[in-house]
C-alpha cells in the first residue's frame, strides 16, 4: 500500500497512509473487536475486494500459490489496519477533536493533490481500504499529538546527513558480482580458472550460474548492481570497497554465508548534496520525521492497551506471515551475498 512521505501530511501520518480503517457498520457477525467495538464481517469483506480489485487490475491474479500467500497476508494487513482506525477513532471521540478544523481540511486537501483530484482521491481511499471519515481522523489525531513537536538545527543537519539522496546527493557506491561457494578450495578453484580468462565478464557470469550457490544466480549470473555502505554483510562490503575497478579478488572472501569471489565493475565516489540550496525543503522534512515518530509511539501506546479480541480464523497471527502495521518495511537489497 503506498505511503506518502514527502509533505507534512505524510509526516504525520505514516501510520494513517499505510493502515486501513473500519466504518463500523456492525452486524451480527464480526471479525475482532476493540475495546469492545466490533468490526463487521460485511465491511471487512468489502475492503479487501477493493483491495483486491486494485491488485488485479496491477497485474496480480489470486488464483495462484504465490496471489493465495499474497492475498494471505493482505487479509492480515487489513484487519490490523482497521483495528488501528478504530483506536485512532476512539481517541478522537475521547478527546473531543474537531474533524472540521480549518488544519484538517488543509491537510486532506495536500492528500488530495498529491493524489490527482477528487474523483483519484475516491478511488485511491478504496484501495487503501480506508474512507474519508477515517482519514480525517488521522490527521486529527496526528495534529493533537504532534502539535509541540520542534526540530533543533542540528536534527535538520544530522536528517540532511543521513538522507544525502533525497536532496542531490549520493553514497559512495560500488557495483559488483559474485560466486558464492561452500568451501576456500572452491572458491580457489572459481579464482584460478577467473585468471586463464580472456573474457572476465562473461566468464564470471557464466561461471556463477554453474557454480554459485547463491539462490537465483542461474538468472543473474551474480550481478548484484549497485550498493552503498550498510546493505551488505560487512566482510563482503568491506572487501568490495577496497578493490579496483575491473579485477576479481584473488583471495576469497569469507562471511558466514560461505566463501566469495568478487568482480567490482564500476565503483561511484559520494556526492554531497548542497544543504543551502535545500535548507528550507531539509527541515520540512525533519520535522515531518519527529512528528511521525511521535505519532507511531503514541499510537503503539494505544495498541498496547487496547483489548483486542478475534472471531475464530481472523486473527492475523494465524496468517502465514503476518505484516507489521506500525512502521513501514525496511528496504533491502534485491539481491544479497
Amino acid at each position: 500500500m503506498k505511503k506518502f512521505r514527502t509533505s507534512l501530511v505524510a509526516g504525520v501520518l505514516v501510520l494513517a497512509l499505510s493502515l486501513t480503517g473500519c466504518s463500523s457498520l456492525g452486524g451480527a457477525k464480526w471479525v475482532a473487536k476493540v475495546n469492545g467495538e466490533a468490526i463487521s464481517l460485511t465491511d471487512y469483506n468489502t475492503r479487501i475486494a477493493d483491495v483486491q480489485k486494485a491488485y488485479e487490475q496491477q497485474g496480480m491474479a489470486f488464483d495462484t500459490e504465490q496471489g493465495k500467500a499474497t492475498l494471505k497476508k493482505l487479509q492480515a494487513e487489513i484487519l490490523n489496519g482497521m483495528i488501528g482506525s478504530v483506536l485512532v477513532t476512539q481517541d478522537v471521540k475521547k478527546q473531543g477533536l474537531n474533524l472540521d478544523d480549518p488544519k484538517v481540511k488543509t491537510a486532506e486537501d495536500n492528500i488530495k493533490k498529491q493524489v490527482g483530484d477528487d474523483a483519484a482521491f475516491a478511488a485511491w481511499l478504496k484501495q487503501q481500504a480506508m474512507t474519508e471519515p477515517e482519514v480525517k481522523n488521522y490527521l486529527a489525531l496526528s495534529d493533537k499529538v504532534t502539535t509541540d513537536v520542534k526540530v533543533t538545527d542540528a536534527e535538520i543537519k544530522q536528517y540532511f546527513d543521513s538522507h544525502q539522496d533525497q536532496y542531490g546527493g549520493q553514497a559512495e557506491q560500488v557495483k559488483a558480482s559474485h560466486i558464492l561457494l561452500k568451501t576456500e578450495d572452491e572458491a580457489k578453484a572459481i579464482i584460478v580458472q577467473l585468471q586463464k580468462s580472456t573474457n572476465l565478464n562473461a566468464d564470471f557470469a557464466q561461471l556463477a550460474k554453474d557454480k554459485s550457490t547463491e539462490q537465483g544466480a542461474k538468472d543473474s549470473g551474480g550481478e548484484l548492481g549497485y550498493f552503498s555502505a550498510g546493505t551488505m554483510i560487512p566482510e563482503f562490503e568491506k572487501a568490495a570497497f577496497a578493490q579496483k575497478v575491473g579485477t576479481f579478488s584473488t583471495i576469497p572472501v569469507k562471511t558466514d554465508v560461505g566463501y566469495h569471489v568478487i568482480l567490482v565493475e564500476d565503483h561511484k565516489q559520494a556526492v554531497k548534496a548542497d544543504f543551502t540550496k535545500v535548507k528550507d525543503q531539509v527541515a520540512s522534512d525533519a520535522l515531518n520525521n519527529a512528528k511521525s515518530l511521535k505519532f507511531e509511539t503514541y499510537f503503539n501506546d494505544l495498541n498496547k492497551n487496547a483489548k483486542i479480541e478475534y472471531a475464530k480464523g481472523y486473527n492475523p497471527q494465524d496468517a502465514t506471515t503476518t505484516p507489521s502495521t506500525n512502521t513501514p518495511a525496511a528496504n533491502t537489497p534485491a539481491t544479497k551475498p
